[in-house]
């Protein structure tokens, strides 16, 4: 699993009309749309705009879409879509309020800011692959445990677990997502992502 540094199952289910795919799709990449949206010091109101905007284009698009994992990275893609609609609406503004001409958006901010966000959003991916591959358990201990970093015996209290167990589904649980992100981070060499 690459996703969402492009799952070609996801791109082929949307292709398809698939509605869980849209949601997915929409709940993934809507939060790197606002925060791209950031970038160009956009209030939440155009960050949701922007994020309408973004989806509306990739929707309409999505059926003659074909992903080509080796010419260009879905990330490109959509990048350059948000940035397409985030200068649209900067466009807008300026005919709106009489912004100043010579106005250049934050380019090199932009994609800091969408890099950034793509990287939470894989490690987020990541983490729910790791869900997936483990019993609900063992997950559970890690992330009040690992992640959260609650007390051993509390965890093993509210899991009815012991100390050991929570040690084996904490080691378990590092070992495979450090697996998961290796794999991203060949796949895709700017992601950089660490545990």
């Amino acid at each position: 699993m690459f996703y969402p540094t492009t799952r070609p199952s996801l791109l082929e289910k949307l292709q398809q009309g698939n509605e869980i795919s849209w949601d997915e799709f929409y709940n993934s990449y809507a939060p790197i749309i606002r925060c791209a949206g950031k970038a160009y010091n956009f209030d939440d109101s155009l960050c949701d705009d922007l994020v309408q905007l973004v989806m509306l284009k990739f929707f309409d698009h999505a059926r003659n879409f074909t992903y080509q994992p080796g010419k260009i990275k879905f990330r490109s893609y959509l990048a350059s879509i948000v940035k397409t609609q985030a200068v649209d609406i900067l466009r807008q503004q300026k005919s709106d309020r009489n912004f100043s001409d010579n106005y250049e958006p934050p380019e090199s901010c932009f994609e800091e800011n969408f890099m950034l966000e793509w990287r939470q959003t894989m490690l987020r991916a990541a983490q729910v692959e790791l869900r997936r591959r483990v019993d609900a358990v063992t997950y559970q201990a890690f992330e009040l445990y690992a992640c959260q970093g609650r007390k051993v015996k509390e965890v093993a209290a509210v899991l009815q677990i012991t100390p050991n167990q929570i040690y084996v589904a904490k080691n378990r649980c590092t070992k495979i997502l450090k697996e998961i992100i290796f794999r991203c981070n060949q796949y895709d060499g700017d992601l950089h992502l660490e545990l």
